[in-house]
């Protein structure tokens, strides 16, 4: 029965998985949202997607209430709570990254990357749980390095690669970061469960880190624009050349850019800003750039929460909706050790490439084998599932009951 539950849930995370990747990108493409800018910044995104979860998880929480569930089993206790808070916050990071890779890249070029922690899950199983670490591990290891690496085999033997199927820096931090943030939620998902109090359900967890995900991302929305504000981010004295050109003057229109041209002047290789310029247009060009990412940082943060172009938040809703059902996916597994499971969370990878050659993404053959290698590595690093059954983690509550 374990590993039909196992299986069921698998399945329903791969779909709501997959899913979110495709909505996350179709919200950041002018071609789904009515042909126009996007106009929604990744905070934005990230504040209306935890919205939609935490609404989703609300209803939920509701339902079992009416059918009788006693309230005190929706509270998890403060070691448990403590586990969901610093969820909530790497969440958030993570969240943002996920809706600005998007505007760059096609999903079947970086999700796969997003997953390199798993290599590592075996290792923090033994260290956290005793779990043991077997010969499938390792050679699961082994394919999904290789399977990683086999799209950037043209560029690495000095073959053609088109700029827009491999990762710039910015993506590659992006990666890193969102690779920390999702490994030490799997492991602190673990410790949620196994510390949290008896009867507790996935639902009050789900409801408990959205709160905390709404706190941190409308706290960073109120206070980092305010920061940038002070640094006067939108409003540079100097700009290089080759970032002015292509960061603001690639991202508007003519009529932006011959008003952008009157305050900047070229000297050298950078642009500088002509002083003595009036409160008034200062705010105007500050809008200019506000609307550009010319800073990386701070335009993450930009815009209001009611947005001009209301398509890009309908799909992040329902990418909201996706995000809740595998998060109780999450939760509900995640009684059993993180390394066991996680792996087949990740088995859409191998279908993601297709799935973009059907959007007219420019999908190459090193990308589709890529993902179907590391897929099956990360398969084979749990294919002894016959010999090894799956045992829950021990509970703080019931050893101590």
């Amino acid at each position: 029965m374990e590993w039909v539950i196992l299986i069921t849930w698998l399945l329903i995370i791969n779909g709501a998985l997959g899913g979110q990747y495709i909505m996350n990108w179709m919200g950041n493409q002018e071609r789904f949202v009515g042909n126009k800018p996007v106009g929604v910044s990744p905070g934005v995104m990230t504040w209306w997607r935890e919205l939609s979860k935490f609404s989703w998880a609300f209803i939920a929480v509701i339902i079992e209430l009416a059918k009788g569930k006693k309230a005190k089993y929706f509270w998890p206790g403060i070691i448990s709570l403590s586990t969901i808070i610093i969820c909530g916050f790497t969440g958030v990071i993570e969240n943002i990254g996920f809706f600005y890779l998007p505007r760059y890249y096609s999903p079947h070029i970086y999700a796969p990357y997003v997953n390199v922690y798993l290599v590592f899950l075996p290792f923090f199983g033994k260290f956290l749980f005793n779990a043991p670490i077997r010969k499938e591990h390792w050679i699961g290891i082994s394919l999904v390095v290789l399977g990683l690496a086999t799209p950037y085999f043209p560029r690495f033997f000095g073959g053609y690669t088109d700029p827009k199927a491999i990762l710039d820096f910015s993506g590659v931090i992006w990666i890193i970061i969102i690779n920390g943030c999702l490994c030490s939620q799997q492991i602190l998902n673990n410790k949620t469960v196994q510390t949290c109090k008896p009867n507790v359900g996935p639902n009050a967890l789900v409801v408990w880190r959205e709160i905390w995900k709404m706190i941190f991302i409308s706290s960073s929305l109120l206070i980092i624009p305010l920061i940038g504000n002070a640094m006067r981010v939108n409003v540079p004295a100097q700009l290089p050349k080759d970032r002015f050109e292509k960061r603001v003057l690639g991202e508007i229109n003519q009529q932006k850019k011959d008003f952008i041209l009157n305050y900047y002047e070229l000297s050298g290789n950078d642009y500088i800003l002509k002083k003595d310029i009036p409160a008034e247009t200062e705010q105007q060009i500050k809008a200019v750039f506000a609307s550009t990412d010319n800073d990386r940082f701070f335009s993450l943060f930009e815009g209001n929460i009611i947005p001009n172009n209301w398509w890009p938040i309908l799909f992040v809703v329902a990418a909201g909706l996706t995000g809740y059902i595998y998060s109780f996916g999450f939760f509900k597994l995640s009684k059993f050790a993180a390394h066991f499971w996680v792996p087949y969370t990740n088995v859409y990878l191998a279908l993601m490439p297709f799935i973009m050659m059907l959007f007219g993404q420019n999908v190459t053959f090193y990308q589709i084998i890529g993902a179907v290698i590391t897929t099956a590595g990360l398969m084979v690093g749990v294919s002894d599932y016959s010999r090894n059954k799956v045992v829950a983690i021990s509970s703080t509550y019931k050893e101590k009951s």
